[in-house]
């Protein structure tokens, strides 16, 4: 297995809980985004930990009768049980589903045990049972059995709970995380290269030329989201939680050039499957998808106050 250069932590002079909601926002950027690159599963983990950014979505509870259970599956989650869904819920495109009611427990006993609220779109929730003259009979029963949950779609109670307030701070985090774990596939691409020689196989570019040009796209494309995000407060004009702001706008097209990257990454390193260091940018593609997963629903998927999205290809 190829070892990859190490790069710097949280503990140099900073940390998830100092970079918040009331942070700068081109100093979120840098956190974030810095972090991802020395490890994106770590960072990612460090963030949905240390912030609940589900907590501004309607939320299901656990029903008394019954258990509810979330199994690791290959990219995420499935989630089995039964839960209630509050009324202001009927029309929401997401709703949040905690495994327990995060009123009777502890923040340090959930802390303990990972992840334990899951977002669902209302794509992929039944529809409860309701009259159509008769609104008092609505039914709110939310039974669930092996529903997937993709594993960006996770995050804990035991962090801060966000509002709806600071989707700007939890747009640029996401997005610092992908372009930080998409200059982090960079390297592995570049390490690769070390063993090209030595294989038969024939590439229109090597592995390290391929991952030079990408990266100095991931860098462009970083510098011109600082230039956007220098000076801008959280609770600048634009800053807010509209999907045609100019903060949405900037994010957006940085997710797409991201998604563009880690798909090239994908298609420069599988000609050399077998070869070692292939291994080792197939795991941190996987790892890195969480923070893809979310990035889409930062800075895509989720309109101003829950409505529906006007945006094509909405579902998760």
């Amino acid at each position: 297995m190829i070892k990859l250069p190490r790069h710097g932590t949280a503990s140099q002079g900073t940390s998830p809980e100092v970079v918040g909601p009331g942070t700068a926002l081109a100093q979120v950027l840098r956190f974030y985004e810095r972090e991802a690159h020395h490890d994106p599963s770590a960072a990612w983990r460090s963030f949905t930990t240390t912030w609940n950014w589900a907590a501004p979505l309607p939320a299901a509870l656990p029903t008394d009768h019954g258990l509810t259970i979330a199994r690791s599956v290959p990219g995420g989650f499935s989630l089995s049980g039964v839960w209630r869904m509050p009324w202001d819920a009927r029309h929401a495109r997401w709703l949040a589903v905690p495994l327990v009611d995060h009123r009777q427990r502890p923040r340090t006993e959930a802390a303990k045990r990972g992840p334990d609220v899951f977002v669902l779109s209302s794509n992929a929730l039944p529809r409860p049972h309701r009259t159509v003259d008769d609104t008092d009979t609505y039914d709110p029963t939310l039974p669930l059995d092996q529903v997937y949950v993709p594993g960006g779609f996770a995050t804990s109670s035991a962090g801060t709970p966000l509002r709806s307030d600071d989707a700007a701070f939890v747009r640029t985090a996401v997005t610092a995380m992908a372009l930080g774990s998409a200059r982090r596939l960079t390297d592995a691409l570049t390490a690769l290269d070390q063993q090209v020689a030595a294989s038969p196989v024939v590439s229109a570019m090597s592995p390290a030329a391929a991952a030079a040009e990408l990266a100095a796209v991931l860098h462009d494309e970083r510098l011109s989201l600082a230039v956007h995000l220098h000076g801008t407060s959280p609770g600048s004009p634009g800053a807010g939680p509209s999907p045609d702001g100019p903060l949405a706008a900037s994010t957006r097209r940085a997710s797409h050039m991201v998604h563009e990257v880690v798909a090239a990454v994908y298609e420069y390193g599988a000609p050399f499957l077998g070869i070692e260091g292939h291994d080792s940018l197939v795991s941190l593609i996987e790892s890195s998808t969480p923070v893809l997963q979310c990035m889409r629903f930062a800075v895509e998927l989720l309109p101003p106050g829950n409505a529906a999205s006007t945006r094509e290809g909405s579902a998760p």
